[in-house]
């Protein structure tokens, strides 16, 4: 009976082996490593250096793997960015920060079931390099965590939480929710309408929750979080449809509330990420640029991509925006691009993505641009299941894609701006 015993039980234990070497840290991780315990590790993103900037910056990156989760895919991750200010001008201040932050992080993520990830900004505080940072960060979360690509969120507390306030509109595709706490939008500094309604409406499209402390000893944020709610409110007026945003006034100093925080995280997690809605109201940016903040060189990389919008067949020059919206009805797709100046476009196409049920792809799709006819015939696709049209991100999945050429400028026009740095909206 022994030897049939040690046979019938042998693929019960490979079957062991292979469920527990794939789980939620894949088996090529090279960063996250370890669960059970507070982590980290350094690294560089890719876009740091290259042949003729060397660059030797390194961030810390911290991060939490509850025990409970090493066996479990599809795990929900939160991203969270510490607060700080003078003192967190240098790695050390930065690093201090990140722990004052570590045991509420890790109790959330084992109370919740999340991977808590902490990046350290190490003398950068949350500028320019903050949308650069974000972006390669969740690539990296992705590439080496078995995480649900539609459920990763973004919270930052203080001058964390500012960084989101100045570069979520770039990051909107990128993120399940926003949750900023004790910070605000300085909607006072911009002057132009165009301005605010363009970093307010990106909460159309992704959800934002402001937690927000009644007694903060920076009482603007107080006035910022109300003129946040007011302004959107406008918006919701005129574009006739309800945001994603909630602002939650309560009662607390700069400090937030655990059980707030816990409470909303939880309700912000039950919501994927939906790349698939049918109106957008989006902004590309297109920029190649090396850029220095504190002495640390960094490259922006833009957002040439909004959901389902992508810029292509960009050539060389100065940074350029473009802000735009859509809407689709039945099998036609209309493009807004806000109304022109004189510069001259840069992107040449538009790479729309497609997947059942946006559109019927068994039948003519037309894309019109300033209600200018771009396209119209049928877009090959998949009848199989979506691809993922993006190596960094398993969410990006599509069953068609089509390039549509802009119009030229003698026949629609465009908004098209150009910043010396990529962040100055919003700050």
């Amino acid at each position: 009976m022994w030897p049939f015993r040690v046979f019938a039980l042998a693929p019960l234990l490979l079957l062991a082996s292979w469920t527990a070497s794939a789980g939620l840290i894949k088996p090529d991780a090279r960063h996250f490593r370890k669960a059970g315990t507070f982590e980290s590790f350094q690294w560089q993103p890719s876009s740091y250096s290259d042949s003729k900037h060397m660059n030797p910056f390194r961030y810390d990156i911290f991060y939490y793997i509850p025990e409970s989760l090493k066996n479990e895919a599809k795990v929900k991750a939160l991203v969270f960015n510490h607060g700080g200010g003078a003192s967190t001008k240098t790695r050390d201040g930065s690093i201090e920060s990140v722990r004052r932050y570590s045991d509420d992080l890790m109790r959330l993520a084992d109370e919740l079931g999340f991977v808590a990830v902490l990046p350290s900004a190490n003398g950068l505080n949350w500028g320019g390099h903050t949308v650069p940072l974000m972006k390669n960060l969740v690539a990296l979360m992705r590439s080496e965590l078995d995480i649900d690509p539609d459920r990763i969120g973004l919270s930052g507390h203080s001058m964390g939480g500012m960084g989101i306030t100045r570069s979520y509109l770039w990051l909107a595709d990128q993120f399940a929710f926003f949750m900023p706490q004790a910070a605000g939008m300085a909607l006072e500094k911009l002057e132009d309408p165009h301005q605010m309604e363009q970093l307010l409406n990106k909460t159309f499209n992704v959800p934002y929750i402001h937690l927000q402390g009644t007694r903060d000893s920076f009482q603007e944020f107080v006035t910022r979080a109300k003129k946040q709610q007011q302004e959107v409110r406008k918006l919701e007026e005129r574009y006739g449809s309800k945001s994603k945003l909630k602002v939650i006034l309560y009662d607390t100093d700069h400090q937030y509330r655990y059980e707030m925080f816990r409470d909303q995280l939880k309700l912000a997690f039950e919501k994927p990420r939906n790349l698939y809605q049918k109106r957008l109201y989006g902004s590309l940016l297109i920029d190649e640029r090396f850029y220095s903040e504190n002495n640390i060189l960094f490259k922006s990389r833009g957002s040439p991509r909004y959901f389902w919008i992508q810029a292509v067949n960009t050539s060389g020059g100065p940074p350029e925006r473009l802000d735009f919206s859509t809407r689709i009805e039945g099998n036609s797709i209309r493009i807004e691009i806000d109304p022109a100046n004189d510069l001259a476009i840069r992107t040449k196409k538009l790479r729309v993505y497609l997947k059942q049920g946006m559109v019927d792809l068994n039948k003519n799709v037309t894309v019109r641009i300033n209600g200018i006819p771009a396209f119209i015939r049928y877009p090959d696709h998949r009848k199989t299941a979506p691809r993922s049209y993006d190596m960094t991100d398993q969410g990006f999945k599509f069953d068609a894609v089509i390039d549509v050429p802009l119009p030229s400028q003698s026949s629609a026009s465009f908004m098209i701006r150009r910043f010396t740095r990529s962040w100055e909206i919003g700050t």
